[in-house]
Parts: structure tokens; sequence; C-alpha cells
């Protein structure tokens, strides 16, 4: 090997050159990491809040606290859930509660969320299914999420 010395230089020359290439593919490897990771939208405090809500919601329609309920919706007055309303909505158990949708506004101060309500009536044994569509809309002044629609009727 001695007698051919630039034999060995080549074979140092060719190491390098290989070096280099796999140091630029993980260089841009890693460009192309932190590109895509960067452009990944994270969720803003209003869209957690959102969750926490619809959420809320649905676990108090299906343990009835209406209370709770009746408090989403904005429109609502006190009287929606007097002592009869309140004897009657007693004789409806929620079984199901499925979000099948959920849109948000790009502006995030609106969603719409599809959900199927399964229900039973204890007095008759029967069961029923509704679909609601809920728009929910962001409020400024009471910095919460809030429903648009009324509240829902079982029958």
């Amino acid at each position: 090997m001695l007698s051919r010395p630039w034999l060995l230089n080549a074979n140092f020359v060719e190491k390098i050159m290989i070096n280099n290439q796999l140091i630029t593919i993980k260089l841009l490897a890693l460009s192309i990491l932190t590109i895509v990771l960067s452009s990944c939208a994270f969720p803003s405090e209003q869209m957690k809040d959102f969750e926490k809500s619809y959420r809320l919601y649905e676990k108090a329609m299906r343990w009835q606290d209406f209370d709770i309920v009746l408090g989403f919706h904005k429109n609502a007055n006190k009287s929606e859930l007097s002592d009869v309303n309140r004897r009657r909505l007693k004789q409806f158990q929620v079984s199901g509660y499925n979000v099948l949708f959920i849109r948000v506004d790009p502006s995030e101060q609106s969603a719409t969320q599809m959900v199927e309500v399964k229900y039973y009536n204890k007095n008759y044994n029967v069961v029923r299914e509704m679909t609601l569509t809920n728009l929910w809309e962001w409020s400024e002044t009471k910095q919460r999420w809030e429903l648009a629609n009324p509240f829902p009727v079982f029958e």
C-alpha cells in the first residue's frame, strides 16, 4: 500500500464525501421536521374552554343536572325549569350522548356541533332518540361558551 499513496488518499477523500452527504441529509431532514412541527396548530385557550364546555354539558345531560344544562343556554330563563317541568323531566333518562361532528368557525367565535341523544321514558319504557344541532357561541362579555339554541325538548 505504501507504494501507491494516491489510493490511500482516494479512499480517504471518498469517506469524507460520504460523511458530508450524510450530514447534509440529516440537516435537510431536521429542517423539514422543524418546519412541519412549527406549522402544527396548537389549540388556543378559547378552544380548550370550548372542549371543557361541551364535555360539561354532555355530563350534565347524562346526569340530568338540568340547572347546569339550562345555564349553558344564553336565551333561557328559569321558568323553563319550573316545578312542573322538573317533574316532567324526571321521567326521562339520557342513555346516550354521542357527538357526531364538530365544526369550529375559523374565527373561533362559534362552533356547530351535531349530537345524537338517546333517552328513555321511565314511565313507559320507551327508548327515543333525537338529533340536536348545537350552535355554540363565544361570549366576550362573560368569557365563556354559550348555546344559542333553545333548551332541548324531551317527548
